[in-house]
This record gives C-alpha cells, structure tokens and sequence, in this order.
C-alpha cells in the first residue's frame, strides 16, 4: 500500500507543479500586464523546491519581502539619483546580503533579492527607462502578487483537496520508524558482523537527519493546513517529541554497545526504545481526519 500510496503522491507532485508553470507561463505570453514576467518568475521560485502544504508560510514571508524590499527601495533610489557614486557601495552591500544563507527567514532573503534586481534594472545604463521607479516597484509589487495567488490556488484545489501533505507526514512516519530499528539491529549485530563502529554511528546520524528533515518540513504542512483537526495537530507534536528521544536513545545504544559493551545498559537502552517505538506508532496519523 506504501509503495502504491508513494507513487500517487509522485503523480500529483509532478501535476501539480507542470500546472502551476502553465498557468504563470499563460499569464507572461498572453496578457499584456507590465513586467508580466514576474508573474512566472515567481511561481517558479516558490514551487520547484517546497513542500506542499507550506506554500502559504512562503507566501506570506515572500509577500512581506516583497512589500519591505519596495518600501527600501524607493527611498533608495532617490539616494543613489542625487550621488551616484554610492551605486558600487550598494551593489555589495546587496550582495553580501543576498550570499549569507538564512533558511530559517526566507522573507530577509526576498528583501535583499527585491532591492538588487530592482537597483540593478534601474542602472542598466544600456536601455532608458520608461518609467518611474515607483511606476516601476508598483508594476513589479503587482506580478509578484498575482504570482503568490496563482501558487496558493494550486496549493489548495490541487493539494488541499487530495490530502497530499498528510499523506506525505503518514509515509514519512513510517519510514524513519523502520529507519530507526534498521539501525538498531545494526548496532546490535555490530559485533558479531564486526562493523565499523565508526561508519555506524555517521550513518546513523547521516540517515536520521536526512529523513527528520523531510518529516519535520512535512509536519508543519500539516500544522499550517486549515483543515487539520486538532487531534491531528497534536500527533503530530507528539510523534516529533518521541523520535527526538528515540534518537537520544540510539546514541546510547550505541555507546553502550560498541564503546562500553556493557550487555546490560545496551540491554536497558534495547526496552526503552522498544517502548518509545511503541508510543511512536500509536501517534501516527490516519490518512483522513474523522
């Protein structure tokens, strides 16, 4: 059924996206909208690399990066009008802004993406402008708008409707559940197959922050979801509780067995995490609310 189930979401991801790109494309060739390219490029940059269900947590910091990154900049061309050797230190300035990573606050990121490319389209010193920079920000502000309403409708009639979120977190719930006994079957035979004690615990880290990752983004889908149940909500906190300690867990394991060979802390650790396991799958979800 997982294997199945997987499968479908695939389709429904691929779908979702190959709609959302023809609609934004749609709106850049046939509509005669100003800077009507930012429709689509937006919509590209806000539904190739997120988890459905967490596109209206992006809309709204893409929005409010938009709105600040215009409000900045407005008052900052009229800076770089009045002495234009200021135009070098601001270009790097945005720059350093842009390259600092910050995943946790991808509105800062738009800030800083807003103001170069609008400074860097005002200075093109190739082409004249035809109109103002507030003409210019408004025009822009306008696509981007119409680019966040496009992925958020897709989001919902596309997503919302087919459960693809809760789908997503319930495979995921199994998969790093059996994750984490593979690795503790492992650790147990570790001596007997005479595995690297090393290599065990870097995969162990390695598998489990790859997959926490993805059950972790997924989870918020569901919290931001208007139509998950409160029951759903707090599986959800609990299941992510639990797999914290379950980890906690497995490192433990993992000292008492290979480090310590201590049989009866590692033998201690094997009945806590055999009951967290247990806890931990009484709190997956079910693929529809009640």
């Amino acid at each position: 059924m997982q294997t199945s189930l997987k499968k479908k979401l695939d389709y429904a991801r691929f779908g979702q996206i190959a709609f959302v790109f023809m609609v934004g494309l749609a709106m850049y060739l046939f509509t005669t909208i100003p800077h009507n390219w930012w429709i689509f490029l937006t919509v590209m940059m806000m539904s190739a690399a997120i988890e459905p269900g967490l596109i209206i947590k992006k809309s709204i910091n893409r929005g409010k990066g938009t709105l600040l990154g215009i409000l900045l900049f407005l008052p900052l061309i009229y800076l770089l009008h009045l002495n234009y050797r200021l135009i070098p230190l601001v270009f790097i300035l945005l720059g350093i802004g842009i390259s600092i990573p910050n995943s946790k606050r991808y509105d800062l990121s738009v800030i800083f993406m807003t103001m170069m490319v609008f400074t860097m389209t005002a200075y093109t010193f190739t082409t004249p402008l035809l109109e103002g920079p507030f003409e210019m920000t408004l025009n822009r502000g306008i696509c981007t708008m119409i680019g966040i309403i496009i992925c958020i409708a897709g989001d919902y009639f596309l997503f919302g409707r087919f459960d693809y979120s809760r789908k997503v977190y319930f495979l995921l719930q199994h998969e790093l559940c059996n994750m984490l006994e593979k690795k503790i079957n492992m650790i147990c035979s570790a001596h007997e197959q005479k595995l690297n004690r090393f290599l065990i615990v870097e995969n162990l880290r390695d598998s489990f922050n790859q997959v926490y990752t993805n059950v972790a983004n997924s989870g918020e889908s569901i919290k931001f979801s208007l139509t998950s149940s409160a029951e759903t909500k707090r599986k959800v906190n609990e299941f992510s509780i639990i797999i914290w300690q379950l980890r906690k867990v497995a490192f433990g394991l993992y000292y008492a067995e290979c480090i310590l060979q201590d049989s009866k802390a590692s033998q201690e650790h094997l009945e806590r995490f055999k009951h967290l396991m247990d806890k931990a799958r009484h709190n997956f979800i079910s693929l529809r609310d009640n």
